[in-house]
C-alpha cells in the first residue's frame, strides 16, 4: 500500500538539488503524490569591520522576494513536463533545522534531499546538511547523491 502522498524536496539551487528534484518528481508520478519544494535561505548576519551587519527593514521584504523569484525560475526548468502538483516554498533559517520542521508542518511522509557525498576531511570541514537532516528528522529521508 502506498503511504507516501506528500514529499518534501529540499533544494539549494545546486546540481545535486536538481538531481534530487528530478528523482522526487519521478517518485511522485509513480506514487501519485504531491511535492513541496523547499528552499531555506540564511539571512546575512556576518560581522563587518565596523561592527555586526544587521539587516534593515528592506531586507525583510527584498530578500524573501528575491529568493522566491529565484526558486520559481529554477523550478520552471524542472517542472515543465510533469503533471505532479508542486508547491514552492522558501523560508529563512538554518537549513538542517527548518527542513525537518517543515516536513512535520506540512505532513510530508518523505524528505528528498541531494548530497555531495563527501567523505573524510572534506566532510568534516564542510559538514552536511543532508546528514544532519537524516539524524534529526522524524520523517524518513531519501538522500540522492551527485551523479558520478
Amino acid at each position: 500500500m502506498n503511504n507516501i502522498k506528500h514529499i518534501l524536496c529540499a533544494v539549494d539551487f545546486s546540481e545535486m538539488s536538481g538531481g534530487a528534484l528530478r528523482y522526487a518528481i519521478g517518485l511522485a508520478e509513480r506514487l501519485e503524490a504531491s511535492i513541496t519544494v523547499l528552499n531555506v535561505y540564511e539571512v546575512p548576519g556576518d560581522a563587518m569591520p565596523g561592527g555586526p551587519f544587521i539587516p534593515d527593514e528592506k531586507w525583510e521584504t527584498w530578500l524573501p522576494e528575491r529568493v522566491r523569484t529565484a526558486l520559481d525560475e529554477w523550478l520552471a526548468s524542472y517542472t515543465a513536463d510533469t503533471q505532479v502538483s508542486i508547491v514552492p516554498k522558501s523560508v529563512p533559517g538554518v537549513p538542517y533545522v527548518e527542513i525537518p520542521q517543515a516536513a512535520k508542518d506540512i505532513d510530508a511522509q518523505l524528505i528528498v534531499i541531494g548530497t555531495h557525498g563527501r567523505t573524510g576531511l572534506a566532510h568534516m570541514l564542510l559538514g552536511s546538511v543532508a546528514e544532519r537532516v537524516v539524524r534529526t528528522s522524524e520523517v524518513p529521508v531519501l538522500t540522492i547523491r551527485r551523479p558520478q
